[in-house]
């Protein structure tokens, strides 16, 4: 006989993958064990294998959900009837706010990804290879001179996400600078470069 889900097993289960994130970004995926993520979620190892069969399949949840997640929204942001560079600024604090509301999951796909086996790490590039898709369709909107050597396309966008996905080893959004003008001065300073550039005082 078929085994009913519970009516809250979908909440149950993003509980496990939100306490496995936290506890992957700071300890490490080798070092965390399934027995670390049942005591943080108060509940058995036996109990989380009726969500997930190992540690890895949780892993592979969370990077997935946190990357397709951003796929979709991003993806809506390009495709908006606006200026290219109003685009561009959008996608920036979009990418931005999610990596800075959903910290750990973002780390956990910075620093463990190369722990999942080649096909689920596949699957995972290929959403990161849709967003430089978008990214680098916005910069040749912006710049279509700069950017018509096919060899430099997809460098220009990886400075970008660069930027973005390395400052959150480092950056806290309860710091002096919100994430919103964080990413505000992101697109600023990608756009009009640094020596030419005049951020705009806050009003």
């Amino acid at each position: 006989m078929t085994r009913v889900r519970a009516d809250d097993y979908g909440d149950k289960k993003q509980s496990i993958l939100d306490r496995a994130a936290t506890l992957f970004a700071r300890k490490g995926f080798e070092l965390t064990t399934m027995v670390d993520v049942a005591t943080a979620c108060g509940t058995s190892k036996s109990h989380l294998y009726h969500y997930f069969p190992g540690k890895e399949d949780l892993l592979f949840e969370i990077v997935r959900e946190h990357i397709a997640g951003q796929a979709v929204e991003l993806s809506e942001i390009v495709a908006l009837p606006l200026p290219a560079e109003e685009r561009f600024q959008r996608y920036v604090n979009a990418f931005v706010m999610r990596a800075a509301h959903s910290r750990d999951e973002h780390l956990v796909l910075m620093n463990d990804l190369k722990f999942l086996p080649a096909a689920r790490r596949k699957q995972v590039r290929k959403l990161e290879t849709q967003l430089v898709d978008l990214m680098i369709g916005l910069l040749k909107e912006i710049n279509p001179a700069l950017m018509l050597p096919d060899k430099v396309q997809a460098p220009y966008a990886m400075l970008l996400f660069g930027m973005i996905i390395w400052t959150f080893t480092w950056y806290q959004k309860s710091g002096a600078i919100a994430p919103a003008e964080l990413a505000a001065r992101i697109s600023h300073l990608f756009v009009h470069g640094f020596k030419n550039g005049d951020f705009p005082a806050a009003g």
